[in-house]
């Protein structure tokens, strides 16, 4: 693990609510980085503190739900894909004193994350890049057993949410817990393919199928829960925009399937590596 110190900012959103931004590195693009769903951005340290060590300003916002967010409880706080939009990522911007346009990052639901908050904003966003990021839409599977087990999984998800008010995910080792609306919204984007978020006006469709802004989409080789079909259905929705898809192979990986999340912490170069490979030739990179 890299020995790069990083800082940490906190923030305070329009509603009150309360998290942080870790910022790792003091040279470089600025990149502001969106973890996945259920996952304290504390576990991707090394990943960020690796990348500050080859010349970028990685700021790496903790989500809703979190150890250090205000809303860690998800039993007394609700919240969903619109809070990170509409408030928490214009706050750990304003916060941490970020430049636009600036390189926005996410790794599974934060590439999601990313792509909307791009398509919202595109004047505030240079490029994008998400990581082991696709749509949960049942349709992303090519073969009938795929598709119904994916269909199997939203139902159950649905079905245990809204028995229990929350989402007890650490029990059923699937996106740690998590409140009702987030996913309400998580779920319909998986059963219909398109992102209709609690609390929002906007066609976020209409804004995803505009983006004109690079973009950079990694699946990795052997990943059990977004496969590259899921990350290439994504791509899909973004057809404006200058979109490199790039499938990381597991001989990067020491020759082992890549865990979806395990590589963070355990080979993050092998990600870092094409992400910095296409950042570089990025105009004015």
């Amino acid at each position: 693990m890299s020995e790069t110190t990083h800082r940490t900012i906190e923030i305070r959103s329009a509603d009150d609510a309360t998290t942080v931004v870790e910022a790792f590195g003091h040279d470089g693009p600025q990149v502001l980085f969106l973890p996945a769903l259920g996952v304290p951005l504390h576990y991707y340290r090394p990943l960020l503190a690796r990348w500050a060590d080859v010349g970028y300003r990685v700021y790496g916002l903790e989500l809703r739900g979190m150890p250090q967010s205000s809303t860690s409880d998800v039993r007394a706080h609700d919240f969903g894909y619109n809070h990170a939009l509409a408030l928490d990522i214009p706050a750990a911007i304003a916060a941490a004193g970020l430049e636009t346009p600036l390189l926005l990052a996410g790794h599974s639901l934060g590439g999601q994350l990313a792509l909307l908050y791009a398509a919202g904003h595109p004047e505030q966003v240079r490029a994008v890049t998400t990581l082991a990021s696709g749509s949960t839409h049942h349709g992303a599977f090519a073969s009938v057993r795929g598709r119904a087990k994916r269909r199997g999984q939203l139902g159950l998800i649905r079905a245990i949410t809204g028995t229990v008010g929350w989402f007890p995910g650490h029990l059923v080792g699937f996106g740690g817990r998590q409140p009702r609306t987030m996913m309400a919204d998580w779920g319909h984007e998986g059963r219909t393919g398109r992102f209709v978020l609690a609390g929002s006006t906007a066609d976020h469709e209409a804004e995803l199928a505009a983006l004109a802004l690079p973009v950079l989409m990694l699946s990795l080789d052997g990943d059990p829960i977004v496969p590259r079909v899921s990350s290439l259905h994504l791509g899909r929705r973004i057809p404006a925009a200058r979109l490199t898809t790039e499938h990381v192979p597991r001989s990067a990986n020491g020759g082992e399937p890549f865990d979806h999340f395990r590589w963070a912490r355990r080979t993050p170069d092998a990600v870092l590596g094409p992400v910095e490979a296409w950042l570089a030739a990025l105009p004015d990179a």
